[in-house]
């Protein structure tokens, strides 16, 4: 008597898969059965039609899945700022945006920035972002009612023309985290902007919270020579000695940035185990400088890619973000062999999920893993011929070559088309604050 066949909800057959696993395996002419939230099966397609019985199947011949990008830092709602503020200093672009900010960060505003950004990384192949912004708890429902898988919680800071935020109230950050710690999707963290914005008994105060809870703790360190002054002002140290003095440096710690660091300071991270969200783009355009990727690689310390927020970036793709890191390391190290194409597709997928303590879930693909992963259409001129698929992915891809997006075994996006965020309702929302921000 025959095997019954597995019933599972989608089948997607006939694939180029880059599965990631610890062995790095690429299977050609392979398929991926998923069943509720999780990956099912993963082997050769002409398997697949005595095994199982899918309520979705896709037919993927000449197309590419891949695990679904981490973006492990982002401001997700500063997608409302694109392109407001150009062509300025850090300490300057953040004294203009702050103001917009403080006038205009309502809930309903931060959330339709939210979904602006959500969109934008559906459709570049991101399943997976981190988010440090105002409203937290808003933007948090937005991304459970998208489907889409996120990382956020409190983060604490003084800034001027904030109080109305109380976003230092521990209190309330306590409650979002016992509020959200079961919930499927949301990846709760603490969160401190920077040691320039906080003080010493806010710092320990976000020690204690991450300690407690075994959280993830994100923040800003050592991304411009004008923050490494102003921290020196107020502390009489650098960054990274105030946060290590605090107990913040460690395995569950993502510091974003980290442009200017010593060779001390590298090797600190190594000993700690501390990750680093590298971000390009917005480095170059605040002209804040180049960060040391290659050197912290070589030292040991777990470096994965973010692309900021969109008011400094400009843009959420990070397959864009994996080409510039890449030519970037080349260029100022003039060595061509530095920050190889497929060392980056790493730091987008499996390296990003250790950097954010997700490991075990996603960045990879994997039978018992969570199912987020994208496919990529390989027949696009662009993507013609191929020789090397790590090559294309950091050196050649669009996001327009994209065509499916699936977080948590549901598809976001199926043939480029966005299925739970209203796309021309957003925009039109997110052009109506665009208008008041330009009169302010």
């Amino acid at each position: 008597m025959e095997d019954l066949p597995i019933h599972v909800d989608y089948l997607l057959s006939g694939a180029t898969i880059i599965t990631m696993n610890p062995v790095r395996e690429i299977l050609e002419n392979a398929s991926i059965a998923i069943k509720g939230s999780k990956i099912a099966w993963i082997g050769d397609t002409k398997d697949v039609t005595r095994q199982f019985d899918a309520k979705h199947s896709l037919d993927c011949t000449g197309k590419l899945i891949m695990p679904g990008l981490i973006n492990v830092h982002g401001h997700w709602a500063m997608t409302l700022f694109r392109g407001m503020v150009d062509d300025i200093t850090l300490e300057g672009w953040l004294a203009k945006v702050w103001k917009a900010e403080a006038a205009y960060m309502t809930e309903e505003n931060v959330i339709a920035g939210a979904q602006l950004a959500m969109m934008e990384m559906i459709r570049s192949g991101t399943t997976c972002a981190a988010d440090m912004y105002w409203h937290y708890r808003a933007s948090t429902e937005a991304a459970r009612r998208a489907g889409f898988r996120m990382i956020n919680g409190p983060s604490f800071a003084e800034i001027e023309g904030f109080k109305k935020y109380r976003h230092t109230n521990q209190e309330i950050a306590t409650a979002y985290l016992d509020e959200y710690k079961d919930i499927p999707l949301v990846h709760p963290c603490v969160q401190a902007h920077s040691a320039y914005t906080t003080n010493p008994e806010l710092l320990q105060i976000v020690s204690q919270i991450a300690a407690e809870r075994n959280l993830l703790f994100i923040t800003h360190a050592s991304e411009s020579v004008g923050e490494l002054d102003m921290v020196r002002q107020k502390y009489g140290k650098r960054p990274l000695e105030v946060l290590h003095e605090h107990g913040l440096l460690g395995k569950h710690t993502l510091l974003a940035h980290c442009v200017h660091l010593t060779d001390q300071e590298i090797q600190l991270l190594a000993e700690t185990g501390t990750s680093v969200a590298h971000c390009p783009a917005s480095n170059l355009k605040l002209s804040s400088g180049i960060a040391r990727v290659s050197d912290m690689l070589k030292a040991g310390v777990n470096v994965a890619i973010g692309t900021d927020g969109a008011a400094s970036n400009n843009d959420l793709d990070l397959f864009h973000e994996a080409q510039l890191a890449a030519l970037m390391q080349k260029g100022v190290s003039g060595d061509p062999t530095v920050l190889p194409a497929e060392k980056v597709v790493f730091m987008l997928t499996i390296d990003a999920a250790k950097a954010v303590g997700l490991q075990d879930l996603i960045g990879s693909l994997e039978v018992g893993k969570l199912a987020d992963l994208v496919v990529i259409d390989m027949d696009s001129p662009n993507l013609t011929p191929h020789y090397n698929l790590y090559s294309h992915l950091v050196y050649a891809i669009s996001p327009h070559d994209v065509c499916h997006t699936m977080v948590n075994g549901q598809m976001l996006m199926q043939d480029r088309q966005l299925l739970n965020l209203d796309e021309p309702a957003v925009k039109a929302k997110v052009c109506q604050i665009a208008k008041q921000i330009q009169a302010m």
